[in-house]
């Protein structure tokens, strides 16, 4: 196939490792011809905490990837997460600037960059630069101002950071497991390309990831990225939880959480029980179901309880039109929908990906929302950077901005 690129994605998180490889061409329809998931260990609330361990199941996941598609693995666009993340909105502006001479790329590229340079420092480690509003001569709420005539322009830039040990750790497992790194990917970014539609993007929205050791919370309005942070609780706390409660094994927990949980509102008849492990080969205990429910519901509305705390935070004073939406693996528990509506002051939604005809069964699940937003996140960010000027690369090759970075990249060529 003329023109035709391969692209990898690795998207480590607490409770699995995902690896896709995919093949597009001029059409940029994207085929996945390799794919893999296998537990995850050596993970923590989405940081390293075994180096080996991390190793050896991106090395497991990785080959199994490249044995279905027939190919060894180009650089990866790795997912990353964890509680060490952080952020800071920043302003930076060109001003004295020739009217007569209209904003050019170059000059967009040059207050971004001041938007930015002050802030990486030893404590800090710069993810993601994402523009947020422009403005021209005092004017904002600009999302395009190449072309404009002007005095001055500003910017005010969401910049995404981690400290440098979380962000080294992960870098230094790929490079241990053979993979070369083509860039990190904050996981909200990733999963908000699968289960967000630009329209809900533009009313303004909240989108809430919720893997196994992190929650990831993004916030768009007027189609760009408004706020992101990472809340570490996630679905291992829930198993955690049970297993304290029961005095049992954490798979035992885990397995009790996924074939029992239920958030709903109503409950069982006649106290049900169940049966799990205990600590001895021939101790089991019997567990009320309703009990088991309560323990997972107190947990889940406490982190919602979160959210709705992390949104107050970025400044907004009510819910965004365009409402939350849910997504990760426990997205799938029952009621959760229900249980959230009672705490968000607005719509609620489980984001499940419009899955293309040429995406695998298997990736038809919440939970894989983040790996696929993964892929197309690459895919498209691969092309892109073939057919532009290095204003794609300045922001850490990662600029989730996709409004922005297309007409950018369609004024540049010109």
């Amino acid at each position: 196939m003329q023109n035709e690129l391969y692209h990898t994605v690795i998207d480590v998180g607490t409770s699995k490792v995902c690896t896709l490889i995919g093949r597009s061409g001029e059409d940029q329809e994207i085929q996945i011809i390799g794919m893999s998931s296998v537990p995850s260990r050596g993970m923590q609330k989405g940081l390293v905490s075994n180096l080996s361990e991390v190793k050896q199941v991106v090395q497991n996941s990785l080959k199994e990837a490249e044995s279905q598609a027939g190919i060894k693995s180009t650089p990866a666009y790795v997912g990353v997460t964890g509680s060490r993340v952080n952020y800071v909105n920043s302003r930076a502006a060109m001003d004295n600037r020739s009217y007569d001479e209209p904003v050019c790329a170059k000059d967009v590229e040059q207050v971004i960059k001041a938007s930015y340079s002050s802030k990486s420092t030893n404590v800090d480690r710069i993810l993601h630069v994402i523009p947020r509003d422009y403005s021209v001569d005092g004017h904002w709420g600009i999302h395009d101002p190449i072309g404009m005539k002007a005095s001055s322009v500003e910017v005010e830039s969401h910049v995404v950071m981690t400290d440098p040990t979380s962000a080294d750790n992960l870098t230094e497992a790929m490079r241990i497991a053979g993979v070369k790194i083509n860039s990190l990917v904050l996981h909200p970014l990733a999963s908000a390309e699968s289960v967000l539609s630009e329209d809900e993007k533009n009313i303004g929205v909240v989108m809430v990831d919720i893997g196994g050791g992190t929650t990831d919370v993004a916030i768009f309005i007027n189609g760009s990225v408004w706020h992101i942070n990472v809340i570490p609780v996630g679905g291992a706390q829930i198993t955690r939880d049970i297993s304290i409660a029961f005095t049992t094994f954490a798979l035992a927990a885990e397995e009790a959480k996924l074939k029992h949980g239920d958030v709903s509102s109503s409950e069982f008849e006649d106290s049900e029980l169940i049966r799990v492990p205990g600590f001895g080969s021939k101790i089991f205990t019997d567990v009320d179901k309703n009990v088991l429910r309560q323990i997972i519901k107190e947990r889940v509305r406490e982190l919602l309880s979160l959210v709705l705390r992390e949104v107050h935070s970025a400044g907004l004073d009510r819910a965004p039109s365009g409402g939350l939406v849910l997504t990760g693996g426990t997205a799938k528990l029952p009621g959760l929908q229900e249980l959230a509506s009672e705490i968000w002051p607005g719509t609620v939604r489980i984001g499940i990906p419009e899955y293309p005809s040429w995406v695998p069964e298997e990736l038809e699940d919440p939970a894989y929302a983040s790996s696929l937003g993964l892929l197309y996140w690459g895919a498209k960010h691969q092309r892109e950077n073939l057919s532009s000027s290095s204003i794609n690369k300045i922001i850490n090759t990662s600029l989730p901005f996709r409004k922005w970075l297309s007409i950018l990249t369609s004024r540049i060529n010109v």
